[in-house]
Formats: structure tokens, sequence, C-alpha cells
């Protein structure tokens, strides 16, 4: 639903109406509305609210003021949804050495579970994919090739793409976006100085084989110790070299 009005006072109206929790007049929004910063007349606001009640969004209940129709509820829990979706992408920006480490941590609680739930109904084509998957990485890493800049992700996107739980799901999909391939890359490079490519190969390949046996309690711990070793990776690398050079890594086209 796009905003009541384009420079979303609107928004701000229905959100301060909603926050009163009953009838609340021009005098009161005005004073709420410089009380966070924005400074707007009670007579525009009185107009504005005007325009709120012809979009069916507000209800003006004689002298006591304004209360939100069933629309206007629903139009805030919408402004809601969309702020707490944008604070979700603007945390999963990753910028800093200290950014990485939160992901792998995110990940590391998230991913387990991701992996736990999918190995209970995973099927044999998922399960031919991962194996793929591992294949070809196994075969770069073997001829000391780079892998393609998204492989890891690809393999850890489809370990958890069966899981069930919608909110498993919403997560996995914020920390395994394709933002993050940059981040991807730079740990390869981190993997590579420290002779350790061809580990995470390895532990791929446990981990498809725990799903392969439907043993949901083993692909999640494997899971777990695969990150906790690439979060003790980036620490090594920083503490040895420096945040900043994991930082130009991240800042690599």
């Amino acid at each position: 639903m796009p905003s009541p009005l384009d420079d979303n006072v609107g928004d701000a109206l229905l959100v301060v109406i909603h926050e009163a929790g009953g009838p609340v007049g021009a005098r009161q929004i005005s004073a709420a509305l410089a009380d966070r910063g924005r400074a707007v007349s009670e007579s525009s606001v009185a107009r504005r609210l005007r325009h709120l009640d012809a979009q069916g969004l507000t209800l003006q209940l004689g002298a006591k003021g304004r209360v939100l129709t069933e629309a206007g509820s629903r139009a805030v829990e919408r402004l809601r949804r969309a702020s707490r979706g944008a604070s979700l992408l603007s945390a999963s920006e990753i910028r800093t050495a200290q950014d990485v480490i939160h992901l792998l941590k995110a990940r590391r609680a998230i991913e387990p579970e991701a992996v736990r739930d999918a190995t209970e109904q995973i099927s044999d084509v998922d399960l031919a994919a991962l194996r793929a998957v591992v294949a070809e990485h196994h075969d770069r890493a073997s001829a000391e090739e780079r892998p393609p800049r998204d492989i890891a992700l690809t393999f850890h996107r489809l370990a958890g793409a069966s899981a069930r739980n919608p909110l498993v799901q919403a997560m996995i999909s914020i920390v395994l976006d394709s933002s993050h391939d940059r981040v991807e890359a730079a740990l390869d490079v981190i993997l590579k100085t420290h002779h350790r490519s061809a580990v995470s190969v390895s532990e791929h390949e446990a981990i498809v084989e725990a799903m392969a046996q439907r043993d949901a309690e083993r692909a999640a711990e494997l899971m777990r110790a695969h990150l906790d070793r690439l979060l003790e990776e980036v620490n090594t690398f920083i503490l040895r070299y420096d945040a900043e050079l994991l930082e130009r890594l991240l800042r690599l086209p």
C-alpha cells in the first residue's frame, strides 16, 4: 500500500493515533510529532487528518478526536513490517571485519537448525544437487583453481532449502543472500592463505553424507562445527594480519 501522504507525515499520524490507544485530537498529535522531532502545526495536522478520513484510515469520534479504522490498523501493521524489513536489510550489510564475524555467528545459530529440519525430508534429487556442488568444489580445490565465487554459499543454500520452518527459511534468506557472495570470496582468500580450502570441501562432504543417512542431529552438529571453524579462521586472519586487510577484500569487485 502506498504511503497515505507523499512526505510520509500521514504515516507518522497513523502511528501516533495507533500508539495513543484511544481517541486523540490534532493538538495532541501535533505535540507527539514535535516530541519525535517533526514540527507540524495543529492546523496542518487537522488538514491531514481530514485526508486520512477520506481514505478510510481514520474516523472522527465527535469532539473526542480520531481513532484508526480497521483499514488504518492494517496500514500501521504494514508500515511496521516494512520498517522491520528495512532494519534487517541494514543489519545484514557487511562492510567491516566485525560485520563478517557477526554474520558468521548468525549463520552458526540458524544454519544447523535449517539443516536439521531439511534432513528429515530431503529428496534424492536434492541430495544429488548437493553432491554435484561438493564435487565441483572438490575438483577446483584439487586443481588449485579459484572456485566460483558463490559455490560455497550455493552449498549452504541447498543444504537448508528443504527446511519446512518458515521462520528459519526467512532468516536463511537473509544470512545467505546473494549480496554476501563477496564475503564468501573473502573467506576463500582467507582459507587459501591458511592452506585450508580442502578442509571446507571435506566438511561439506560429511554434512551431505549425514543428511543422506537421515541423521539430522549429526548433520546439524557438523554444520555447527564447520561454521565454528570458519569463525576461527577469520579471527586468526585478523590477528595475523589486521582487520583492514579483510575489509579491503570485502571491497573487491
